[in-house]
């Protein structure tokens, strides 16, 4: 089993992601996408423009219904599973069961989906 967190002083030692994904988002317009062949239980999401600044964007893992963001930072649930911000970057536990991944912002840049497995 891979380390995550702070179970020990040497588990703290960043290890690179075993999937990286790159979305390219469309101004107000959801994207889907599979976690791969073997899903993760870890994702770390990093939300750039297409100018190269952090912006904000939402994620829902379970389904492609993200909504874009209006408020920035408020998780919109629906029938299809949480939006949840992304404001920059955001670590996640990915949950049981997910096959997929969504995501929306309100201006166009890309999603990066760094994912750990164990």
């Amino acid at each position: 089993m891979r380390a995550y967190g702070a179970l020990n002083p040497i588990d703290q030692i960043p290890q690179p992601p075993d999937t990286v994904q790159t979305m390219l988002l469309a101004a107000s317009t959801p994207q889907n996408m599979d976690w791969g062949s073997t899903v993760a239980q870890l994702v770390r999401f990093t939300a750039i423009s297409t100018g190269g600044v952090l912006m904000g964007a939402n994620v829902n893992l379970r389904s492609s219904g993200a909504i874009s963001p209006t408020s920035g930072t408020t998780i919109t649930t629906d029938t299809t599973g949480n939006s949840i911000p992304i404001l920059g970057a955001r670590t996640l536990q990915i949950p049981p069961g997910s096959t997929g991944w969504s995501a929306a912002a309100v201006s166009s840049g890309y999603i990066i989906a760094e994912q750990w497995r164990k």
